[in-house]
């Protein structure tokens, strides 16, 4: 994981860093290819720490809505990071995701350890 997470964001702080690798060790992620697994958690602590997207939640916004709005603030973090991607706003979401590369999961259930796209 760390090699892959040095590829995608060279110059992200260390502090992010080591809060992404815990992200990226959850069982929901784990089993996925490194770059994956790395690319879903750079993204989900960048939405949840660099971004106002909690506090759209907050307000009452549907979370298509709020990661639309704070779509140029991660690519902003992205690009001060020198990451390798950057989002697009036609990304697959992150269940859609997990699923494509287990298919056997059934179901990812919040109480679980499992991804539930709250903040970390």
């Amino acid at each position: 994981m760390s090699k892959a997470l040095q590829a995608l964001i060279p110059s992200a702080p260390l502090s992010d860093v080591l809060v992404i690798k815990d992200i990226a060790r959850k069982r929901h992620l784990r089993h996925l290819p490194a770059e994956i697994g790395a690319w879903l958690a750079v993204t989900t602590h960048v939405r949840h720490n660099h971004t106002d997207y909690d506090i759209l939640l907050d307000e009452g916004y549907d979370s298509d809505s709020a990661r639309h709005f704070v779509l140029d603030d991660m690519n902003d973090v992205l690009r001060s990071w020198r990451s390798t991607r950057l989002l697009d706003g036609d990304e697959e979401d992150e269940v859609s995701v997990i699923r494509r590369h287990k298919p056997d999961i059934a179901h990812i259930h919040d109480d679980d350890d499992a991804f539930d796209d709250e903040p970390e």
